[in-house]
């Protein structure tokens, strides 16, 4: 779908953002704040929160680009999302990282803490 691919494109421009707790803003993101402001630039109002985000999208088996992956992290549950861009990589901002990275969704950490993907682009 060409506006999910146009939202994966859109993110890669915040690569090196610095990570803040809470933010939502080019200044600084979290990761779900990162993914609201990604969507909003596109008129989509996803949630706030990850898990807020997780439990709002359609699931779906294999994300496309513009699709959110997520990961079980710090808590229970879905705590920590990012955008997927294709060849199994997903665009984040990441609190280890301490800003916007790409991540490949094989990564050790990862891949053993992934919950699933969720679609808000119909």
């Amino acid at each position: 779908d060409r506006k999910s691919q146009m939202i994966a494109s859109y993110a890669e421009q915040f690569l090196g953002t610095p990570y803040v707790y809470g933010g939502r803003s080019p200044e600084g993101f979290d990761c779900s704040g990162f993914a609201s402001y990604v969507y909003g630039h596109f008129g989509i109002e996803i949630p706030r929160t990850a898990d807020d985000q997780y439990y709002s999208g359609a699931s779906v088996s294999e994300p496309i680009p513009g699709d959110l992956v997520f990961f079980t992290t710090y808590m229970e549950g879905p705590s920590h999302t990012g955008i997927y861009i294709g060849d199994n990589c997903f665009i984040h901002s990441s609190s280890s990282g301490g800003q916007v990275i790409i991540t490949s969704l094989s990564e050790n950490y990862y891949s053993a803490r992934y919950l699933g993907a969720r679609r808000f682009v119909n």
